[in-house]
């Protein structure tokens, strides 16, 4: 692929950006569909991040994904959001509209799509483990399948409680757990989402739930990705759920970015290819 004066960048922000897939993802697309873009990641400090999207602006980036810790704080330095990023509270990806900067939500649909698949009580109770801008995410894609009862688990209460105070109303019930209680209340979860870092390489031995802990007519989604089977997957596995790897909502996510970005619906199949290459590759080397 080459590069020239009228290379347009995309990017990646986050803290720390080091085992990220997402520019070998992009630029895979970027080079097979023939689009003079190119895609590189940034590990920005939180207290660059004004300066990072100033700095954005004035290169007239293409476009750019948010990831931890800056997909709440990051709202402040855009010009608009969207409805999916005004219902989370976060944004991951961004986009340049002529000079105005415009924050999505792209893990909703990431979530949604990752779950509209298989089967789960619509009826049953959602238990979302974690508190931070993912976890929002998480709340608002079960809301939108019609789940009406959900657990929000963390391991500061007073983060879970937030999310309580922010998401509940008359039609969805919610509650605000510690992770110290999760088991008290997976055991009898339809649908499981793990929304933290917990058992992302190199703590590979760490989960939240062990198989005990999980109902065998639970769905279990990972949101963690590296390793591709986490141990939390592994447990569920065990517990005899449903599983959904954390590669499912990455690559719907990613894709629904790409759209925004470039207004091509993206080749699903290249995307887990090459995801599914280099997490192997990562896995191999640092394993």
């Amino acid at each position: 692929m080459e590069i020239n004066s009228k290379t347009r960048l995309c990017c990646l922000i986050g803290h720390p950006v080091k085992h990220s897939i997402s520019p070998n993802i992009h630029n895979t697309l970027f080079q097979k569909l023939n689009l003079n873009y190119v895609y590189l990641a940034f590990d920005i400090d939180p207290k660059d991040l004004r300066s990072t999207v100033r700095g954005f602006r004035a290169m007239n980036v293409l476009g750019f994904n948010v990831t931890i810790p800056h997909k709440i704080n990051v709202i402040k330095y855009l010009d608009k959001i969207d409805s999916s990023a005004k219902e989370s509270g976060s944004v991951n990806t961004v986009v340049n509209r002529g000079g105005e900067l415009v924050g999505y939500n792209t893990d909703i649909d990431g979530i949604i799509n990752s779950l509209k698949d298989v089967e789960y009580d619509n009826c049953g109770r959602a238990l979302v483990i974690g508190a931070g801008g993912v976890a929002r995410a998480a709340i608002v894609a079960l809301r939108n399948l019609g789940l009406e009862d959900i657990i929000v688990c963390n391991r500061r209460l007073w983060r879970a409680a937030a999310l309580v105070r922010k998401f509940r109303n008359d039609h969805l019930k919610m509650k605000a757990i510690s992770i110290s209680e999760a088991s008290r209340y997976s055991r009898n979860a339809s649908i499981i989402i793990n929304a933290t870092p917990i058992g992302m390489w190199p703590n590979v031995d760490e989960t939240p739930l062990n198989s005990h802990e999980i109902s065998r007519n639970a769905v279990v989604l990972d949101l963690v990705y590296n390793p591709l089977k986490t141990k939390l997957i592994i447990e569920a596995e065990k517990a005899g759920a449903k599983t959904i790897t954390g590669l499912k909502p990455l690559i719907e996510q990613a894709a629904k970015a790409f759209m925004l970005w470039t207004s091509i619906d993206p080749p699903r199949e290249l995307m887990w290819s090459v995801a599914e290459k280099t997490l192997k590759e990562i896995f191999r080397n640092e394993g």
